[in-house]
């Protein structure tokens, strides 16, 4: 049975653990900590955002141009980007807890390049234009075809003849499920900030949210686990 990506991602906690026991047995007891919250954090942006988000996106931009309304266009457009956005800074995440976990500390150049905020310069705007750009790149990449790519991005403007097929995938874009993953990743993405900046000042209370966002993640792969044959 093949091992997923965020299955690995578990899989690296208790290795990072041992391996920094080894090469450094008595790391500032901080930096341990910090680097265990911010993974647990980047772990919980894994699966329970970047995954679901980018399954929606696939979902409508493989479904063909044929089944498109104008607000499925818009949430397979709004699901790539922000998967996107999840993405880095889920990566920056995990490498820098993994870095906090081995006693090293990761640069903060690294996790600004990992996260565009080395190339943004912070700016909500400028981030906004660069994920814009690449997510018109991951629509062309995801539908293969820059005839399909035009008419998604054209039926988010003009929209296209109502018939069955646009109606099935509307009513499977518009679940509840989906529709509260693309609410929570606005919320995310507008009014959190960056992850090494709340973690900046310890505090009890940042930590249980870490730790409570990694249990969720956990029961939520434990709930979508395929049974054993």
């Amino acid at each position: 049975m093949l091992i997923s990506l965020h299955h690995l991602l578990f899989l690296l906690l208790p290795v990072a653990l041992a391996t920094r026991m080894v090469i450094k047995p008595r790391p500032a007891t901080l930096d341990v900590a910090q680097g265990i919250t911010r993974f647990c954090l980047g772990f919980g942006k894994w699966v329970l955002l970047v995954g679901p988000l980018w399954h929606l996106s696939a979902m409508v931009l493989r479904g063909g141009p044929e089944s498109l309304s104008k607000s499925v266009a818009w949430m397979g457009f709004l699901a790539l980007l922000l998967s996107l956005h999840f993405i880095l800074t889920a990566a920056g995440d995990l490498f820098a807890g993994l870095g906090g976990m081995l006693g090293f500390a990761v640069p903060d150049k690294i996790q600004e390049a990992l996260t565009l905020k080395r190339f943004t310069q912070g700016k909500l705007i400028r981030m906004v234009v660069v994920l814009l750009g690449m997510t018109v790149l991951g629509v062309l990449l995801q539908t293969q075809s820059l005839g399909d790519a035009w008419l998604h991005l054209e039926a988010m403007f003009v929209p296209p003849a109502r018939t069955i097929a646009t109606v099935f995938q509307q009513a499977r874009v518009w679940t509840d499920y989906h529709a509260v993953t693309m609410f929570a990743a606005l919320a995310c993405f507008i009014g959190l900030p960056h992850s090494r900046d709340f973690l900046r000042v310890p505090a009890p209370w940042k930590g249980t949210i870490c730790l409570s966002v990694f249990l969720l993640a956990i029961a939520m792969l434990w709930t979508h686990a395929a049974p054993m044959s």
